[in-house]
């Protein structure tokens, strides 16, 4: 079995329009969750505003075919690039599992 994917994606809305950037997201989320692999996508915000997709996939192959074939990701560019102060930063994350299976990685 592959191991699974974990990445994190950081943007920060221009000021002003947090609530613009979350409402564009509400139905691309629900269509990447609904890709095949998606484990997790879920947006978490940071006390200084900065937004963050933390991304979770059944395995490398399942994210990149979400890179490479995602109907999410054009509109993704279309509806957020305006909103955005900054184009966002993907990183992939590599489990460094410490303590209990269940509770020393994502």
């Amino acid at each position: 079995m592959p191991d699974p994917l974990v990445a994190v994606v950081s943007f920060l809305p221009l000021p002003g329009r947090r609530d613009d950037v979350v409402e564009a997201l509400g139905p691309i989320i629900e269509m990447v969750q609904a890709e095949p692999g998606c484990l997790l996508y879920a947006l978490h915000e940071a006390s200084d505003g900065t937004l963050f997709f933390i991304e979770k996939w059944a395995s490398k192959a399942d994210a990149d075919h979400h890179g490479s074939t995602s109907a999410a990701l054009p509109l993704l560019a279309e509806r957020l690039s305006p909103l955005l102060s900054a184009i966002p930063v993907i990183t992939e994350l590599t489990p460094l599992p410490v303590g209990t299976p269940q509770q020393g990685s994502l």
